[in-house]
């Protein structure tokens, strides 16, 4: 098993990306702590896990507040004794054009989607340099480097999870930490699927504009975070991965009919 023993601390893991990356590391040794204000799915996912035979806890928490994620950290270390790996991928995004957006919607997808990252890794960082290493990683987007019509808010935090995954990795390299960043394109998790279910026949466009013509499950996702989070990456530290279908290797220029995806 690729993370037998390990201690695994994953935000955001009661559905969608974080879902799959407990299960995952589960499948592979390490116990999985899933940390998520969902307490009813954060309960299932854990009870799942240990009924296949695995080894997993929950902790409800808003990753919105300071006090939380202290709370967060400080019950997984007394617990378990120290943290192996801690993935930062619970997420909110306000909505709208630029000029329309309420300073306090700004404010909360900044809290969630990036200060809470910085906070969670604040307070690991010194477990890990305690018992010698471990291992970060940040849930990123395409859109860290993409602009989406109404999506300005997500576009900063991911490129801001990008920057701090850079600054972690250098600083910390010498003491046995890696910190890497996941790049994930539309992925069907279930609040994308409801996005994409309105109106209808959108999903059928969207996935169209994937060089793959589909969507990422969350299982393909989190097997990259497994490689990440694994020794079989013990040099790759400071890096980001693109899973994203191809998405962003395309200009989005339009092809010349019978040379596009579905030439024969």
């Amino acid at each position: 098993m690729r993370l037998q023993g390990k201690i695994s601390l994953i935000t955001g893991a009661a559905s969608g990306i974080g879902e799959a990356a407990a299960r995952t590391f589960a499948r592979e040794g390490a116990a999985a702590i899933i940390a998520d204000r969902d307490e009813a799915n954060a309960a299932r996912v854990a009870g799942e896990i240990r009924a296949a035979g695995g080894q997993a806890d929950y902790v409800i928490v808003n990753v919105g507040e300071a006090a939380d994620i202290e709370r967060m950290v400080q019950s997984t270390a007394d617990k378990f004794g120290r943290i192996d790996i801690l993935l930062n991928n619970a997420v909110y995004t306000a909505v709208g054009r630029v000029a329309d957006i309420p300073l306090e919607e700004w404010q909360r997808t900044l809290d969630v989607s990036l200060t809470a990252y910085f906070y969670a890794t604040k307070l690991v960082l010194p477990i890990m340099v305690r018992q010698g290493g471990g291992v970060i990683l940040n849930t990123s987007s395409t859109a860290g480097f993409l602009a989406d019509y109404k999506l300005a808010p997500y576009a900063v935090v991911k490129a801001g999870v990008l920057a701090l995954t850079r600054n972690t990795a250098i600083e910390y390299a010498r003491k046995g930490i890696r910190c890497n960043a996941i790049c994930p394109g539309s992925t069907a998790t279930p609040g994308f699927l409801r996005t994409l279910s309105r109106p209808k026949g959108f999903r059928e466009i969207y996935e169209d504009k994937i060089p793959m013509g589909r969507l990422a499950k969350p299982e393909e996702i989190a097997n990259l975070m497994l490689f990440l989070a694994s020794d079989e990456a013990s040099f790759v530290t400071g890096a980001y991965y693109l899973a994203d279908g191809g998405f962003t290797a395309h200009s989005g220029n339009p092809y010349v009919p019978g040379q596009g995806p579905d030439w024969e």
